[in-house]
């Protein structure tokens, strides 16, 4: 069979508590045509020692400053060789096969542009992180199977919305005709901005039970209510709405969409971090031109793909809806409960 070469991007800043094991789980990977590129964000740790320590032969990039996530795969793209991009957060560990059970995708779907890789918590496997991403009404992404224990629904490979850019592998030239992730989201939301603009490109993407890949969720970045993670994921949660969505969609939705914004600023009030809320908002309003000139690049696309587009949101939410309601997927989520009642 003809091999095709996968790189594999890892961005990093400051992991060294992480990075050793998960360039050590890519040394015992059965797929041989590889290459390894570690993309440092001025870390101050040891990261640098450990790479070239434990991947010899991978390639370091080291940057000046802290790119975020989404500027440092693009930097790593841009040096790659592959076919194929395997985005892998530098907090992960694979699985032998993971490579291997990519590769085998590639050759079974031809018609693919990405796949979303089967993601379990890395302290316990029995749990699932992301089984593939969904889209809501409400503008925001969900992690099919989040802090669901493993079952068989999640076993069986499907047509999925979108990749956790935690572990992802997109074909090379549809990144290039994509313009790559948008480096003004930083980090957070990137992943999410980048499916909705495969999907009013047409693009198809399917998941991968058995490319397996084990993640700490949040260790290197403080989790969902630090103050850097409230700060993005309130100014990134806009800019997808500025950016990439319809001015239909925002409309028809906005009942969904106005929901979902309120009930994040109570849990942020009720994180006490409402002054990292405020930095967030202020953000998004000083990204918001740039954004709204973005929007120019994808008004053909959404003409073309309107009424597809639209049906892809709809199966995607009926997915997240069956697998939060059978899974009782996140459990202390209010919001999710009562807007799939809702909704």
């Amino acid at each position: 069979m003809n091999l095709p070469l996968i790189s594999i991007v890892i961005p990093n800043h400051n992991g060294s508590r992480f990075l050793e094991k998960c360039l050590r789980s890519l040394r015992t990977q059965s797929y041989p045509n590889m290459e390894i590129i570690v993309v440092d964000n001025a870390s101050h740790d040891q990261s640098l020692e450990i790479a070239q320590s434990v991947a010899p032969g991978a390639t370091l990039l080291r940057k000046d400053r802290n790119f975020g996530f989404a500027g440092a795969v693009n930097a790593g793209i841009r040096c790659s060789h592959g076919a194929w991009i395997a985005v892998l957060n530098n907090d992960t560990e694979v699985a032998p096969n993971w490579l291997a059970e990519c590769a085998r995708a590639i050759q079974d779907h031809p018609d693919a542009s990405f796949f979303a890789c089967r993601i379990l918590d890395f302290s316990d496997r029995t749990k699932i992180y992301s089984a593939g991403d969904c889209y809501l009404r409400a503008g925001i992404g969900y992690r099919r199977g989040q802090e669901q224990k493993d079952r068989a629904d999640f076993r069986r490979e499907i047509a999925i919305f979108s990749a956790s850019g935690c572990a992802a592998l997109y074909r090379r030239q549809t990144l290039k005709d994509m313009g790559g992730f948008d480096e003004q989201f930083f980090a957070y939301l990137e992943d999410v901005d980048l499916g909705l603009r495969l999907q009013t490109a047409g693009c198809r993407g399917y998941y991968l039970p058995l490319a397996e890949v084990y993640h700490h969720g949040a260790a290197t970045s403080g989790g969902e209510f630090s103050r850097l993670g409230v700060r993005l994921r309130t100014r990134n949660s806009l800019l997808l709405l500025f950016k990439s969505v319809p001015v239909r969609f925002l409309f028809r939705c906005s009942p969904m969409i106005i929901l979902a914004q309120l009930t994040w600023v109570v849990r942020v009030v009720a994180n006490r971090k409402l002054g990292s809320y405020l930095r967030g908002l202020g953000g998004a309003l000083l990204l918001a031109p740039a954004m709204v000139r973005k929007r120019a690049t994808l008004r053909a696309s959404w003409r073309d793909s309107r009424q597809r587009f639209w049906q892809e949101i709809l199966k995607s939410e009926a997915l997240a809806r069956n697998d939060f309601i059978g899974g009782q997927a996140e459990p202390t989520s209010t919001f999710l409960a009562w807007y799939f009642r809702l909704f």
